[in-house]
């Protein structure tokens, strides 16, 4: 059971429940976890609770959800590298199509579990978050939701409605290296909203984890694709 009374979010108490099962080897590699309802009579929480907790083990790639089938324990999988070089404006450049940028939220959150590994961050210390919606010739094409380390708090005060890498080159900030990995999604409906489509529609997920030049962690950017209003050249 989890305690209502924690200071720990509920669903926080889930996703530090199981990675413990995980780890411990009650659950192995490709074993399936309890249905969202068993894990709710289990913890005594709602549905939202248990989607919350699930989600967040989805976005660290410890389970992996298979439509029709459950959730499972994430098998080990070859990993292949993806360019990273190629930008959302140079892909519209390629094409003759004109890119623009509305920034749909800028705030300050827990962060996930995939934020706590990467940007060696607490689970009680807020982080900033940003969502920007990128349009092609004004048809909305990417949805880009970003974490960032506290050193780049400032960002908060910063006009993001052009390029990001633009305005950590004014302050000096030089990246390094970029971890990419890229798999297909399905869109949820605060998604399918941004992007005008139907919840449910495949769309390309890009994860960035971007270091600057020292090798210090720096974001997590999670940008999902409608790619039929998109071409990549790689």
């Amino acid at each position: 059971m989890v305690k209502v009374e924690s200071a720990v979010p509920l669903y926080k108490q889930i996703v530090h429940d199981l990675v413990s099962r995980i780890e411990s080897g009650v659950y192995s590699e490709g074993d399936k976890l309890p249905t969202e309802t068993e894990l709710m009579e289990e913890y005594g929480v709602s549905r939202i609770t248990v989607r919350s907790a699930i989600k967040e083990l989805e976005d660290a790639d410890i389970v992996e959800r298979t439509r029709g089938k459950g959730t499972f324990v994430t098998t080990t999988r070859n990993a292949y590298a993806a360019d990273d070089q190629e930008s959302f404006t140079h892909s519209c450049i390629q094409e003759n199509k004109k890119p623009s940028t509305v920034v749909l939220e800028v705030a300050w959150i827990y962060p996930t579990l995939r934020d706590v590994r990467f940007l060696q961050v607490q689970e009680d210390e807020n982080i900033l978050q940003t969502r920007r919606l990128r349009l092609v010739d004004g048809v909305p094409t990417m949805l880009e939701t970003n974490s960032y380390t506290p050193s780049l708090a400032f960002l908060e005060h910063e006009d993001l409605s052009g390029s990001l890498l633009e305005v950590l080159g004014r302050r000096h900030i030089e990246l390094g290296n970029n971890e990419r990995t890229l798999q297909v999604c399905f869109a949820s409906a605060y998604e399918a909203e941004h992007l005008n489509v139907k919840p449910g529609s495949a769309l390309l997920l890009f994860v960035d984890k971007r270091c600057s030049a020292r090798g210090v962690p720096l974001f997590i950017s999670r940008q999902v694709y409608c790619t039929e209003r998109l071409k990549f050249y790689l």
